[in-house]
């Protein structure tokens, strides 16, 4: 009997779940949809239009509290400028688009979408320079509908448009290079396979993000194609970006002169960040016991050249076998001499440090805080900056040591070389051209240096692959 009831419960239940999801609810309302289009700004949706790919966009408003909509509804609404306010965005002009109804959003029987659509001005539109950024905007708001209500939360939305051309996109990249004295004596050569972004410059020029990415210098080119299909190619400077130290542990292998088998080196470059010397974090610590008086190391191999200028330590112990060092020091890998290095003059937790001291393997005793041996924080060194692709830390103590976590930091190095000196001037050479069925470009160019006698040509073939649109991929058929 006590199954039945339970078995009459259960159906009983699921008949009242199943009624609430095929009944209506008692009141409709009406609301903007909070897709973004990419941008991820709440309230706001990002749409792209594409030159020569039309130049019309719909905005629309979503029917909820109804399992089946049997008559037109409508909403009306104003471009209310007021939610521009506080933002980045202008309001797009007058006289740059039309609207299909210029008050009414309508929802037609039988659908839950009612749209709105803007047809934007290709004259004015697409030959103000602001367009091809998400500057302009379109601020709606409903105002009254023909439903119960209207969503006060999404009851607003603010569009924003850009153009691109149809060139834009990422492309694969794939040439070669000879780099050549003013005598024509060959001095380098090689190949490059990369990617390649770009970007809308103008209505038929994109602005490409180098063109030998990793070999030759940092720099961005404008490629124009005119009706014909014939290439223009100029060279851009980059403007410099401020330089931010970023943590290249993270990037980096760990190894060690010695690791207890319970322990973790690679626990050094975890991204913990300790809150004490002795609890341990939860990716949990490097230590090497036994090791009582014995110098060891932890050394960081990165995948290439960093420029680092920082380095902090923060020490682990367990008031034991795992003690706090007294002394450390470190070392880099110097290229050029191909051996380790000790750094000059260091700074360490604000005391300068003379050359002839540090890494002095008995000059401090424990305690000395110039050693960098203080716990509960992150020791830090700084140095003058060097180019190099290994760091060792060495350490010692009274008995075996440990590690929360040691960062060192520092930027991208940049390499040397005949490529990578400063660029004066670009200039397309020989046969160059775009296939518009494969959205090809076959270059052939030479970059001549600022202040050099070398040059380089260079043969190249760019693929389009796919672009970006509204947040979304769209890739080559």
């Amino acid at each position: 009997m006590r199954k039945i009831i339970l078995f009459l419960l259960l159906i009983g239940f699921m008949s009242s779940c199943y009624d609430d999801f095929r009944l209506d609810y008692p009141y409709s309302t009406v609301a903007f949809s909070n897709a973004t289009g990419g941008l991820d700004i709440p309230g706001v949706l990002a749409r792209t239009v594409v030159k020569d790919e039309g130049l019309k966009l719909d905005v629309g408003i979503y029917l909820s509290g109804k399992l089946e909509n049997t008559k037109e509804r409508w909403a009306e609404f104003e471009i209310d400028e007021s939610l521009l306010t506080d933002t980045d965005f202008e309001l797009l002009p007058s006289s740059y688009y039309s609207l299909s109804n210029s008050n009414t959003i309508v929802i037609p029987s039988g659908d839950y979408i009612g749209r709105v659509t803007v047809t934007l001005d290709s004259t004015a539109f697409l030959n103000d320079t602001k367009a091809k950024d998400y500057k302009y905007a379109l601020p709606f708001r409903l105002i009254k509908t023909s439903e119960d209500s209207i969503l006060a939360t999404q009851s607003t939305q603010i569009l924003t448009v850009k153009y691109i051309n149809h060139y834009e996109g990422f492309y694969y990249n794939k040439g070669t290079f000879v780099t050549y004295s003013a005598d024509d004596e060959e001095l380098n050569s090689g190949a490059f396979d990369n990617e390649i972004n770009a970007t809308t410059f103008g209505l038929d020029t994109i602005l490409i993000d180098g063109l030998i990415n990793g070999i030759g210098e940092d720099y961005m080119a404008k490629l124009a194609i005119d009706p014909t299909n014939s290439l223009y190619l100029e060279y851009v400077p980059k403007v410099p970006e401020p330089l931010v130290l970023e943590n290249v542990a993270l990037a980096s292998t760990a190894t060690t002169s010695s690791v207890s088998s319970w322990e973790n080196v690679d626990a050094v470059r975890d991204g913990q960040e300790p809150t004490n010397s002795e609890t341990k974090s939860p990716g949990g610590a490097y230590g090497n016991w036994p090791n009582p008086e014995t110098w060891n190391w932890v050394q960081y191999d990165f995948p290439q050249y960093y420029e680092i200028s920082n380095s902090q330590v923060y020490w682990w112990t367990d008031g034991g076998g795992i003690l706090i060092p007294y002394n450390t020091y470190m070392e880099y890998w110097d290229p050029a001499t191909e051996a380790w290095t000790k750094f000059a003059d260091p700074v360490v937790n604000g005391v300068s440090i003379p050359a002839s001291d540090y890494g002095n393997t008995t000059l401090f005793t424990a305690g000395n805080p110039s050693a960098g041996t203080d716990k509960d924080k992150f020791n830090e060194t700084t140095f003058t900056p060097v180019i190099t692709d290994k760091i060792r830390l060495h350490f010692i103590a009274v008995e075996s040591q440990g590690i929360h976590e040691w960062k060192v930091m520092g930027v991208k190095a940049k390499l040397s070389g005949y490529e990578q000196e400063p660029i004066q001037k670009i200039t397309l050479i020989g046969d160059n051209k775009f296939d518009s069925t494969t959205s090809t470009y076959t270059l052939n160019y030479r970059v001549d240096y600022d202040g050099k006698d070398h040059y380089t040509e260079v043969s190249s073939t760019m693929v389009w692959r796919n672009r970006i649109r509204d947040g979304v991929n769209e890739w080559r058929r």
